[in-house]
């Protein structure tokens, strides 16, 4: 071979960087591959019908014969699926003896953070092998537990650094307890601890997906007001809400309106302290936000009187809407099918819809809806649900009384409400990631 063709072999084989901008939220994801300023990929997808890993394997991973991936970048709102379940099922307390249920003090209608059974009180005169004996017991319980708090008071340093060396060894994710004694803290530090699995798990998926040479690439994360490597788990239940307030807020304006498949939300440019969480009150600032108009996840269904009502309680994430293609419940979001089928984005998170079988079973069901409401000579029919929903949302937006050039608009479905003022459209997450890294 000539020294020329040995040249342009070398150049066919070079491998050029590229960075992925990945938004992970609680019900769809969206992600983006750029070489500089080249986008290689752009999608969106409905989480219920994927997952991370799939959707990584199946169109990041070819990317990786021609380029590495030496940044990740995350914006994410994923962990607000933690919020309905206890946490704490695979986290072993370490407490002082006698305490072993202060965490429950302040409020015990929440959400457990923690397995009575897996809790291992010490006192000062614990000795390794005392440990070791604890560990086997609660393992009994727990055969898979891997995380552990520990949470003490007038230990030394050594004897605290005795007992994490000991967990370490055993493979254990350790979390400290800075302020033993103040329960707010504890229960801060359970929910790093809880939270540790669906972190990890979202880590080890890029990190399998992406490692190319046994180099890993680097993975920052949204928290506060810049990309992170380093963080608490905490931070990652305000991932996306710190990223909009970024993003707008430093443009001077008063109010966001953020409109997408998750939520319909207006936030405020101040924070409050206290984060009134699942499983109780944690100090901990954040955006103050609020819910308006009707969730999209919201059924529309008929009453037993008769009448046309909205769930206060919005439908789970699966299986979803009928946009998906496998609900039989009709959501408020399905009202609004002709529209998101018109949107670039938003088809690719239903795909399903460019089936004309699909469009006339929901158009069917709405159909059923009208006729069932048999009170009213005027019932709800499509048209009015949707100005009825769109009319819901202005009327909460003006509530605040804030003027047109001090508000903001965002959101994937913002596009429902173009006979609103200021609202735009299009948005896209990870277009305004990397316009930030």
């Amino acid at each position: 071979m000539s020294n020329a063709s040995l040249v342009n072999s070398n150049a066919s084989l070079a491998i050029s960087q590229a960075s992925l901008a990945i938004y992970l939220g609680e019900s769809y994801a969206e992600i983006e591959a750029r070489s500089g300023s080249t986008v290689l990929l752009k999608k969106t997808f409905f989480l219920p019908q994927t997952s991370l890993k799939s959707i990584l394997n199946q169109h990041i991973k070819p990317l990786t014969t021609e380029h590495t991936f030496s940044s990740v970048y995350v914006v994410t709102k994923y962990l607000d699926r933690l919020k309905s379940f206890r946490l704490g099922g695979s986290v072993i307390q370490v407490l002082n003896e006698n305490q072993e249920n202060n965490y429950t003090f302040e409020d015990s209608t929440c959400l457990s953070l923690a397995a009575a059974a897996l809790i291992i009180p010490l006192n000062k005169t614990f000795t390794i092998d005392h440990l070791k004996t604890e560990l086997e017991r609660v393992k009994k319980t727990n055969a898979e537990a891997n995380k552990v708090v520990i949470s003490l008071s007038q230990f030394t340093d050594e004897q605290l650094a005795s007992i994490e060396n000991f967990f370490i060894e055993q493979k254990f994710s350790v979390f400290k307890n800075p302020e033993p004694e103040n329960l707010n803290s504890l229960r801060r530090t359970l929910i790093n601890a809880g939270s540790e699995g669906t972190k990890e798990e979202i880590v080890s998926e890029i990190t399998a997906c992406l490692s190319r040479d046994d180099k890993a690439p680097e993975i920052h994360f949204w928290v506060k007001n810049k990309f992170q490597k380093a963080f608490e788990n905490i931070d990652l239940y305000f991932s996306a809400d710190q990223f909009l307030h970024t993003l707008f807020f430093n443009n001077k304006k008063d109010l966001l309106i953020h409109t997408d498949l998750e939520r319909w939300i207006v936030m405020k440019n101040k924070t409050v302290p206290v984060w009134k969480s699942p499983w109780g009150n944690v100090n901990y600032e954040h955006i103050e936000s609020e819910s308006i108009g009707i969730h999209p996840f919201s059924e529309v269904k008929i009453h037993s009187s008769g009448h046309l009502v909205f769930s206060k309680v919005p439908a789970a994430i699966e299986p979803g809407p009928m946009l998906a293609g496998r609900s039989v419940k009709t959501l408020v979001v399905d009202a609004f099918y002709k529209t998101i089928s018109k949107d670039d984005n938003l088809v690719q998170l239903f795909p399903k819809l460019a089936e004309n079988t699909l469009c006339t079973k929901i158009e069917s069901q709405f159909k059923v809806l009208e006729k069932g409401q048999a009170h009213y000579e005027e019932p709800f029919d499509l048209k009015i649900i949707q100005d009825f929903v769109v009319n819901k949302l202005g009327y909460d937006i003006l509530l605040h009384k804030v003027k047109e050039d001090r508000l903001a608009w965002t959101g994937h479905l913002n596009i429902l409400f173009k006979k609103l003022d200021n609202a735009v459209s299009p948005f896209s997450w990870t277009a305004e990631i990397f316009k930030r890294i």
